[in-house]
């Protein structure tokens, strides 16, 4: 038995984010610590989707539409809200819409054989075409009647000082940790990860649990759409793009395995906050957006190399 050559993920995520926190912080101090409460919101919309992208990536399969589900969640929620629905039943509309996608990825990939990793990608484009279509490039806007509803007043506010999608958050995290941790369905998950193989030998219903993590993936970036459109009152024909690989690079960061069978919610949103404070900090300084991009790709390719490399180093000895 080998000790590992790495330090944990989490705690290279915890430093990376200390790190940039602390360093914006002392060349922008006023600028940064007044910018700390949206920066928090955008940790919580994007950690939603992380939290699902993370537990899809531990149990072996991969989700590249979560950026079109987020829009095109959003978006048939301010529908159904255009139509008179109401912001209760609109919400179940759109979650059940989330759900279903979810469903369908997780169905064509299990049942029908189909690689996910081409099905979500190909997804990702009918649900951004579907945007498209329906915006027409133009804003799509939650009525002036709606917005002083109970429901999209809790999803935009605020509560003890914080914006609520960071409780929102909060509680899903706490959910999937107990859920990967203490769970049946968390240790189905974690084998089938894992090895696939182990798995099916052991009874572990492998097709059931595939498809329910799907369903916790796109259901979690469809409610990361509801609340943001709930807190920015219009859903855009770009809403959520790109979303998808920011989303699988803070699961990386935060310590996801490519192959599966490893990984933690934690680590995800631990991902998300060095990201998004990487980009609020270049933002604040002026820095075009482009490099950014640059260093997302760098970290990402850098991050898959080294744990590609360890682990052989490992088998050599």
């Amino acid at each position: 038995m080998h000790r590992s050559l790495t330090p944990p993920a989490e705690s290279i995520a915890i430093l990376g984010c200390l790190g940039l926190f602390v360093t914006f912080a002392a060349i922008l101090p006023t600028v940064w610590l007044d910018n700390v409460p949206t920066l928090l919101r955008d940790i919580s919309w994007l950690g939603l989707i992380a939290i699902g992208q993370a537990m899809l990536i531990t149990s072996g399969e991969f989700d590249l539409s979560v950026g079109s589900v987020f829009g095109f969640t959003a978006l048939v929620f301010v529908l159904m809200l255009q139509l008179g629905l109401g912001a209760p039943a609109s919400f179940l509309v759109a979650m059940a819409v989330a759900l279903g996608i979810g469903a369908l990825n997780g169905v064509l990939s299990w049942v029908f054989g189909l690689p996910s990793l081409l099905v979500t990608l190909g997804f990702l484009f009918v649900y951004r075409g579907l945007i498209q279509f329906f915006t027409g490039g133009f804003p799509i806007s939650i009525p002036e009647t709606v917005r002083e509803s109970g429901l999209i007043l809790f999803l935009s506010g605020t509560s003890f000082g914080l914006h609520n999608s960071i409780l929102i958050c909060a509680a899903v995290l706490a959910v999937a940790t107990f859920t990967l941790g203490r769970t049946r369905f968390g240790a189905h998950l974690l084998s089938v990860g894992g090895d696939l193989n182990a798995a099916k030998a052991c009874g572990v219903p492998v097709a059931a649990t595939k498809i329910r993590t799907f369903m916790i993936c796109s259901g979690l970036a469809g409610l990361a759409g509801i609340v943001a459109v709930s807190k920015l009152s219009a859903v855009t024909a770009t809403s959520g793009e790109g979303l998808e690989f920011e989303a699988i690079a803070a699961a990386v960061i935060g310590g996801c395995s490519l192959r599966g069978g490893v990984g933690s919610a934690w680590g995800a949103l631990l991902g998300v906050a060095t990201l998004m404070s990487l980009k609020a900090g270049l933002i604040l300084m002026g820095v075009n957006m482009f490099i950014y991009q640059l260093l997302l790709g760098a970290v990402l390719v850098g991050l898959i190399a080294i744990k590609g490399v360890f682990p052989m180093l490992r088998e050599a000895k």
